[in-house]
């Protein structure tokens, strides 16, 4: 999204195997599931 462009994002892997987070600084944004291809889950702002 525009709000992140020209901004560091960080990738890391979850506890679960073949999920990874997209982390902003030390707040997690989204998730990705490498099992589903279609799934990218937004977190919501208040974490």
């Amino acid at each position: 999204p525009q709000a992140f462009r020209s901004e560091r994002l960080a990738i890391r892997p979850l506890s679960q195997d073949g999920k990874f987070g997209i982390f902003f600084a030390a707040h997690q944004i989204a998730t990705i599931d490498l099992r589903d291809p279609k799934s990218v889950n937004y977190v919501p702002e208040q974490v």
